[in-house]
């Protein structure tokens, strides 16, 4: 399988709106992804223990969602930076997956992850067109059909042989 590298292109061009960063503005926008993740799918929240009722205000008072806003920021760049090299890319996959275990997630949320990030970076105005969008998807794709076979490889519940 090879990676379309105008996916890599506009992926990347997306990301410049949210850099990750010590300064004010791009500690914002770890913090604004998490307010449009716990304002928009607020089932979600009972992933994150002790902020399962938390706002988007709450999120953007907190010193963890800033810290925790970076970490997601960093993993979507890295994800994105290493796109291109696909046995690295899966790499990264399987050891989020890994780092993840604790947390007995619904492996459709791998999967899922993308229709959020997406929408945020839409509400960033980072994507404003179908075909940034289709390459985020695609991306995504390919990122869990990694995590679902690492799951399935460590005994873990996935959804690898599923069908919709």
């Amino acid at each position: 399988m090879t990676v379309d590298k105008n996916d890599v292109k506009l992926i990347k061009d997306s990301l410049a709106k949210v850099m990750v960063g010590t300064g004010a503005e791009n500690l914002q926008h770890g913090r604004d992804f998490y307010k449009y993740f716990f304002t928009n799918f607020p089932d979600l929240r009972v992933y994150f223990k002790g902020a399962e009722k938390y706002t988007a205000e709450d999120v953007q008072k907190s010193e963890r969602f800033e810290k925790q806003g970076q970490r997601i920021l960093l993993a979507t760049h890295i994800l994105a930076n290493t796109y291109e090299d696909l046995e690295v890319f899966k790499a990264y996959a399987r050891e989020t997956v890994t780092r993840h275990r604790q947390f007995k997630m619904d492996p459709a949320l791998w999967l899922a992850f993308f229709t959020v990030f997406v929408g945020y970076l839409k509400s960033k105005n980072a994507i404003d067109d179908d075909e940034t969008e289709a390459a985020w998807h695609r991306l995504g794709k390919i990122f869990n059909e990694e995590c679902q076979k690492h799951l399935k490889a460590s005994g873990l519940p996935s959804t690898e042989g599923q069908t919709a």
